[in-house]
């Protein structure tokens, strides 16, 4: 394999392993605090973990990147499309989980969830996996884009430690899926692997704010 797929691969299990921590501690805290935003990232991260193992295990076998499949067309459309479509999804989650909390409607949640099931199945049958790839980054771009103005009107309305902490962890994460979807148009390899390392990032600094409020909040 490599370097650059090398990196890519080795940087996918380990966003993989701290999304799932991720989950995992949002969803015990979220027990105990009964924050819509809590389950949002305990749901949302398990997704991305699971997304993460099927793309690092693509990428292993095929011993290319998602960008590099593109040229090379190695990788399966099957997996491909399993992969961008559950990111589309967890980052959905995590819009929902802003959504609930800022305008408490469970009709908005409702009815994102309806558009996520609709939407991307037949968006994956209606064009080629190249097309789906540029659509499903720049929907995600957006989504993040809500996640990070909601993150930033609660953190206005009642300012805290916690979500000052997460609202920056998502603006990481946003400036990670600016990256990868200039990497993906432009199929470059290296902005690819810039954006997956800054991602990368994003999840450590939630999981490690997480953790730490967590700590903070039982002691």
């Amino acid at each position: 394999m490599a370097i650059g797929p090398l990196l890519v691969f080795t940087l996918n299990v380990l966003s993989a392993a701290v999304a799932l921590l991720t989950s995992y501690y949002a969803y015990k805290f979220s027990r105990m605090a009964e924050n819509p935003i809590l389950s949002s990232i305990a749901f949302g991260f398990m997704l991305l973990g699971i997304g993460l193992l099927i793309e690092a295990a693509t990428s292993a076998v095929a011993q290319t990147t998602l960008v590099h499949a593109f040229l090379s067309k190695v990788l399966t459309a099957v997996e491909d499309y399993t992969y961008l479509s559950m990111q589309m999804v967890a980052y959905l989650v995590f819009a929902v989980g802003y959504a609930a909390l800022t305008f408490r409607r469970s009709a908005t949640a409702a009815v994102l969830g309806v558009v996520a099931l609709v939407a991307a199945p037949k968006a994956a049958s209606a064009v080629g996996l190249y097309s789906y790839a540029v659509v499903s980054y720049f929907v995600v771009l957006i989504l993040l884009g809500f996640v990070v103005f909601q993150g930033a009107l609660i953190h206005s309305r009642s300012p805290s430690r916690f979500s000052l902490l997460v609202l920056v962890a998502f603006l990481l994460i946003l400036a990670a899926h600016v990256v990868l979807l200039i990497s993906v148009v432009n199929l470059s390899e290296e902005l690819f692997l810039i954006g997956t390392a800054v991602q990368f990032l994003g999840f450590v600094s939630l999981f490690a704010f997480l953790l730490r409020s967590g700590r903070v909040g039982a002691g």
